[in-house]
């Protein structure tokens, strides 16, 4: 009996031995990170059938189980990833906030300033004060131009830090990688050679897996006490004690762009970005693909806006040296690059038609079979399906240089980056302020001899081609120009010939692309173009349209285009009887436009007088009020000195006012606005979500503590627990002891 009760109270001593031992390395443990409670779990030993009755037989130790919900640590690393995305997307963003918001800093300013001194220009455009306000429209311009390559010098830096926040956080998911593999084969042998877990080394398993998931989406799965750990969207990182290494790499079509690339048995295969959501890596790549890049383009949009307005209104003034304007800033052409995989040399080229149609997206042009090009604009996926080129997207034509030169094969892509380098460019062209064309190249007057009271005004020059045509039956229309027309095309003029419903002589080794209802069709040079009247005509950067007026052309009928400098001098002559202007010349469509109504008369015609209506021929326009009388003329010459005349440099002041982007819908200052709201907008709604995904886990924090987490003062009872039990069962041992010598007493 003295045994067995000594043997009962060796069990109750090592239980409570034990118990302090498991307390004590919970208190020795409650900072340490990832660390869960430990608590004793004790298990009553069978009883002993003795005289019809079961006595105990003391307690033995089933394990010391660590107290972790698996449940609510799936929450606190889910909140983790949401959070950690969120705040890597806010502190990137944060800095072009800071940036572009900037009212010192900002484009903002600096566009103020380049229009102010536009608009001094166009009060003072001579004299001493004329020369100082042609050299700041050049300075403000150069500032302006400055102002746009640092900001995106800064872009490009910032871009610069992602690449290499990406990397860094690849090399961690790779080492938090290696270290659970290993665990995973340590933890397996423990638990089969002892049978019991190994508390602590789970405990260090799930913490690399909680700093797994701030870097990006993690999914476990439990086998064989092995975790199977999957990232982003299912790429397996960890299967038990196999690692499937991440690395680094180029992107295919972007030099200057890091992606993520997963290995596995000697492979390479590039993660699309989208297929690594979540965690600090989710949050970078969230806002290089929908902020910096947006942001890039958006203010290479603005860029290119500025550079092609103006320089499209500056090209159609006279300097003072008598010469018309060229470009007043220079800007790079998009950057087109080819795809590694591409089986060709073949090279496209992409250039900007309509600055006012731009988006900030790039494209990604794919060649699916010879002849047939996909565009895709990488923004909202939206395709364009072609079989002939160019392909006019969004204002950007791409086309592929005509045989002999080398054609794309199918499979083939390029990346099309119409704006998001652009800002870098930009440059000032003019540095002789006598160069600045503020004149413009056309007057118009009318003789003191006039009795009437008809008025002319001064008139305005609108398109560096004229048309004209020698049809009886149809006309063509003022001919509007981009960036991309060059003068020498039309030296000499190009004449169009109607025959059998087909136009041709086009201008050599140039694709003429018709519009019709919508719809484009491009003919590969030498250009042979069904006529369909009204249909848009655009070549060689001109865009115009043939219309029937009584009837359809004639065969023979030929319709021209020739540069509109210098202007030819014309008297005009009204008629009271007709009511009717005369001397036209005799090789340029007139139209006339009243309110909403635009009529185009036949070279050579007697336009009918319309008081205050628009009068536009060979590239130039003007208006007559008033009541002319008969005989009375109205003289249209070309301007011989550009000294005193500020027209053109009041159609460049009023370009900050005109919407010229996003379709004709918004000023050029009116889009950076917009830009700069887009991103303070996006900023504060993630601050928003900081705050609201920081609350969140800190609640799931919380419940994981009240259930894992260490308290001082519940393991302070636990210990004094402890310590009673381990007195009582040394009290215990001592009676057993007392009752074994009372027992060999009495054998003596």
């Amino acid at each position: 009996m003295g045994t067995n009760v000594l043997n009962i109270g060796q069990s109750a001593l090592a239980a409570a031995q034990m118990g302090i031992t498991t307390t004590g390395h919970n208190i020795a443990n409650s900072s340490t990170p990832g660390y869960n409670r430990q608590v004793l779990v004790q298990t009553a030993n069978s009883p002993q059938n003795l005289g019809g009755s079961f006595v105990g037989q003391g307690v033995s130790i089933s394990q010391i189980q660590r107290q972790y919900n698996q449940f609510i640590g799936q929450q606190v690393n889910s909140s983790q990833t949401s959070l950690n995305q969120v705040n890597a997307y806010s502190k990137q963003i944060q800095q072009i906030n800071n940036l572009i918001a900037d009212p010192t800093a900002g484009v903002t300013p600096a566009l103020q300033d380049f229009f102010k001194s536009v608009q001094n220009l166009s009060s003072s455009p001579n004299g001493t004060a004329g020369a100082a306000a042609r050299q700041a429209v050049i300075s403000n311009g150069q500032a302006l131009a400055n102002r746009f390559t640092s900001l995106q010098g800064r872009m490009d830096q910032i871009r610069s830090d992602v690449n290499g926040e990406i990397a860094g956080a690849v090399s961690a998911i790779n080492a938090y990688s290696t270290q659970l593999a290993a665990l995973n084969d340590t933890i397996a042998k423990s638990q089969s050679t002892t049978g019991s877990p190994p508390n602590d080394l789970l405990d260090q398993r799930d913490l690399l897996v909680t700093e797994l998931s701030k870097l990006t989406k993690v999914t476990v799965i439990p086998q064989d006490n092995k975790y199977n750990v999957f990232i982003g969207n299912g790429q397996p990182i960890v299967l038990g004690g196999t690692v499937n290494q991440l690395q680094v790499s180029v992107s295919p079509t972007d030099p200057n762009r890091s992606e993520v690339a997963y290995t596995s048995n000697g492979n390479v295969t590039l993660i699309p970005e989208n297929g690594l959501p979540g965690g600090k890596l989710g949050g970078l790549f969230d806002f290089r693909a929908n902020t910096l890049d947006p942001a890039q383009s958006a203010i290479g949009r603005v860029a290119v806006s500025i550079a092609s307005t103006f320089n499209q209104q500056h090209a159609l003034g006279q300097d003072l040296n008598g010469q018309m304007g060229g470009n007043f800033f220079n800007i790079a052409q998009p950057v087109n690059t080819p795809g590694a995989g591409n089986t060709t040399s073949a090279l496209v080229t992409s250039k900007i038609v309509d600055a006012s149609a731009l988006s900030t997206s790039d494209y990604r042009l794919q060649i699916t079979a010879p002849g047939t090009y996909k565009v895709t604009r990488l923004s909202d996926g939206q395709v364009t399906n072609s079989t002939s080129q160019p392909v006019v997207v969004d204002g950007v034509s791409m086309e592929f240089p005509q045989p002999p030169a080398a054609q794309p094969a199918a499979g083939d892509e390029y990346l099309i980056k119409p704006t998001s380098n652009a800002a870098n460019s930009l440059a000032v062209a003019i540095s002789d302020p006598n160069k600045l064309a503020v004149a413009s190249p056309v007057n118009s007057s009318a003789p003191t001899t006039n009795t009437g009271s008809g008025k002319i005004s001064s008139g305005n020059f609108d398109s560096l081609a004229a048309s004209a045509s020698t049809s009886a039956t149809a006309t063509i229309s003022l001919v509007k120009t981009n960036d991309s027309f060059k003068a020498s095309t039309l030296t000499p003029p190009v004449t169009l010939t109607y025959s059998g419903g087909s136009l041709t002589g086009f201008p050599a080794g140039q694709i003429v692309s018709v519009t019709n209802a919508g719809v484009t069709t491009n003919y590969p040079p030498p250009a042979t173009v069904p006529y369909t009247s009204g249909a848009q005509i655009s070549v060689a950067g001109m865009s115009f349209s043939i219309k029937n007026g009584a009837a359809a052309p004639s065969n023979g009928d030929q319709f021209s285009l020739a540069a509109s400098t210098p202007v030819a001098s014309t008297k005009l002559t009204f008629n009271s009887a007709t009511n009717t202007l005369s001397g036209f010349p005799a090789t340029a469509n007139v139209t006339v436009t009243n309110g909403s109504s635009v009529t185009t008369y036949p070279a050579g015609s007697n336009i009918p007088y319309t008081a205050g209506s628009t009068i536009s021929f060979g590239g130039s326009s003007f208006t007559v009020t008033g009541s002319p009388a008969n005989g009375d003329v109205f003289n249209i010459a070309p301007n011989t000195n550009g000294t005193g005349d500020n027209r053109n440099a009041l159609a460049l002041a009023t370009i900050q006012t005109k919407n010229v982007l996003a379709g004709n819908t918004t000023t050029i200052q009116g889009a950076y606005a917009q830009f700069v709201s887009l991103v303070g907008n996006k900023t504060a709604e993630l601050q928003v979500s900081s705050a609201s995904e920081t609350k969140m886990l800190s609640q799931a924090v919380a419940a994981q503590q009240s259930e894992s987490g260490v308290n001082l003062d519940e393991e302070a009872a636990n210990l004094l627990r402890y310590q009673q039990a381990y007195q009582a069962a040394g009290k215990l041992m001592q009676i057993a002891s007392q009752l074994f010598d009372a027992l060999l007493t009495l054998g003596r």
